[in-house]
């Protein structure tokens, strides 16, 4: 009897890991790669996220978008500022011209925004562990998209990465 519940739980773990990760293991993954990506401190608060798909199986993200905000400290804000101008960030406000070359619809971040920063980088693949990335208004056609709006008054990061393939 022992023995059919330890061949039935390898076979679970075993289709588990050939099928994908489950949704919270997967969810846990990426937020620690935005974290990282966009330099989001380790203790800010993560006020909503949302990831699709679900899970990744044999390493395919076709369609992938990742959304998260997360609000931060007055402590955790100075040490973002201080690596995000390092990181690429640019003052706000947003320019219209960049507003026009970003394809995708329904980014949730918030694009009036006047005090703060903002990325938006392109990375070609691998859009969530880019080897490099360039300015988004650097390449003709943006096929993916790691954009961030960062709100000084609010003290909010609101971040993408979305993928095109």
């Amino acid at each position: 009897m022992w023995k059919r519940g330890l061949i039935t739980a390898a076979c679970c773990g075993l289709s588990l890991a050939l099928s994908g990760c489950a949704q919270p293991l997967q969810d846990r993954i990426d937020r620690a790669a935005l974290r990282a990506l966009f330099g989001v401190p380790a203790g800010a608060e993560l006020v909503a996220y949302q990831g699709y798909p679900p899970m990744v199986g044999f390493g395919q993200r076709e369609g992938l978008r990742l959304r998260a905000v997360y609000g931060l400290s007055q402590a955790e804000a100075e040490a973002f500022l201080r690596q995000a101008r390092d990181g690429g960030w640019q003052p706000l406000p947003i320019g219209a011209d960049l507003i026009r070359h970003i394809p995708f619809q329904e980014i949730p971040a918030p694009l009036d925004r006047t005090q703060g920063l903002f990325l938006c980088r392109t990375a070609g693949d691998q859009v969530l562990h880019p080897a490099s990335t360039a300015d988004c208004l650097a390449v003709r056609r943006l096929n993916d998209l790691i954009f961030g709006v960062y709100d000084s008054a609010e003290r909010r990061v609101w971040i993408s990465v979305q993928a095109g393939y």
